[in-house]
């Protein structure tokens, strides 16, 4: 009876999603490669319409647009050098609009250092016209 049940609620829930709304799973790795790379811009521009709440640190702001968000994300890249950057499978967690997590896992080091330090980056993804979009950051060290 779980089994049913359980087939039930998944089958609704993939026949409510847009069947042309972007993959999670890819816009994850979108954000990952530009994760590694520092840039800031390309992060900046999956913000959401209201823009991105960002906890930096313990430097709580926003939401902010598009260009204040690149520009604190380029102060913060800038005063870091990237050893490697993770992801964790994304989790949709559904709503209206639907809802998504997502985890990186950034190896890091302050530059002028050669002590890494593990950082965990939650990234908060809301559905937006088919194209999942960032409504948050939060940086952990």
């Amino acid at each position: 009876m779980k089994r049913v049940l359980f087939l039930a609620v998944s089958l609704l829930l993939v026949t409510l999603a847009p069947v042309n709304a972007q993959n999670v799973e890819s816009v994850m790795d979108q954000l990952t490669s530009y994760w590694a790379s520092g840039d800031a811009g390309s992060i900046a521009g999956l913000a959401a319409e209201n823009g991105i709440t960002l906890d930096l640190e313990r430097r709580h702001s926003g939401p902010l647009r598009e260009r204040q968000v690149a520009a604190l994300l380029r102060e913060m890249f800038e005063q870091r050098e990237t050893i490697q950057v993770r992801r964790l499978s994304p989790q949709i967690i559904g709503g209206q609009p639907p809802r998504a997590f997502g985890e990186l896992t950034w190896m890091t080091q302050p530059r002028g250092t050669t002590i890494p330090e593990k950082v965990t980056v939650f990234v908060a993804w809301v559905l937006q016209k088919d194209r999942w979009r960032i409504t948050e950051i939060r940086i952990k060290s």
